[in-house]
């Protein structure tokens, strides 16, 4: 009995979670299908991959999740934000990273929860963290503007 009620919990989670985002391009009452992966063709191959790769995962061990998605509220700025993968189960954000956004807007993406995975990361020397690779000396773009580096 208590195996049933935790899997109606689990089930009231996902579809509350769901509910927090809608298709792109559509109103807020339109619901992304759950565990479909949806590729956008303006990011790269080796994104949409990750993607793939990433959902695949969480299929094998029964995770489910909606993939590029729209929350339902905007941001400060009255922006919309595409998710790319969302885990219904734990209500986790994941932005799959391959080189469009600044370290300034990964270092973001960590402060407000987001879990941010890079496509071909390198560890920054400074501060530990993961960015993707821009230069040789594996210096992130936020340690170079705080001037922590040498």
């Amino acid at each position: 009995m208590k195996l049933k009620m935790n899997k109606i919990q689990r089930l009231m989670k996902e579809k509350e979670t769901q509910n927090k985002y809608h298709t792109p391009g559509c109103s807020e009452f339109t619901r992304r299908s759950k565990n479909a992966v949806y590729i956008n063709p303006a990011n790269h191959f080796s994104h949409e991959f990750k993607k793939l790769e990433i959902c695949y995962e969480f299929r094998k061990v029964g995770i489910s999740f909606i993939t590029e998605a729209v929350r339902n509220k905007k941001d400060r700025d009255g922006k919309e934000k595409r998710v790319d993968i969302i885990n219904l189960v734990t209500s986790d954000e994941i932005e799959i990273i391959n080189k469009h956004e600044t370290d300034f807007e990964i270092k973001k993406y960590r402060e407000q929860g987001i879990i941010p995975i890079i496509v071909n990361p390198m560890i920054c020397k400074n501060c530990g963290f993961k960015y993707p690779k821009r230069n040789k000396s594996n210096i992130c773009q936020v340690c170079k503007k705080e001037g922590k580096w040498n």
